[in-house]
């Protein structure tokens, strides 16, 4: 049984989005870093490992769809992103509402790439001073 309806696949680059990602971060006022974590670390081996057994093992299909950067993790599950965030900030800006704001920074990035939004976790590892002059 065939469907009328046209099919249109889409390739996703979550590489493109995850620098986009963090450069909008990096630059919104109050973000310090995104902060390299040892669980950035670990999700890059597990990343990389995991596509590595795909590749040998169902050579015939796509593999997950994840994408890692410091204080960055993008998982792609039929066209939602889900997002988890870890940074620094700086002591200036409230923490709560900075964390707010990176989330709106987030979604609206999501969105301009075309996919849909799902979970974006924001994570403030460090609250940093203003460097005396």
């Amino acid at each position: 049984m065939t469907s009328e309806q046209p099919f249109h696949a889409r390739v996703v680059d979550l590489d493109s989005i995850a620098d986009t990602l963090g450069t909008a971060l990096g630059r919104h006022p109050g973000v310090v870093r995104l902060e390299p974590t040892m669980r950035s670390v670990l999700t890059r081996w597990k990343v990389a490992s995991v596509s590595q057994l795909h590749r040998n093992v169902r050579p015939d299909t796509p593999p997950p769809a994840v994408a890692t950067r410091d204080g960055l993790v993008l998982s792609l599950t039929d066209g939602v992103l889900d997002l988890h965030v870890e940074l620094a900030t700086n002591i200036s800006r409230p923490a709560l509402d900075l964390a707010r704001e990176v989330q709106e920074v987030a979604v609206d990035v999501i969105r301009a790439s075309g996919l849909a939004v799902g979970h974006v976790d924001v994570t403030i590892l460090a609250i940093e001073g203003t460097p005396a002059p």
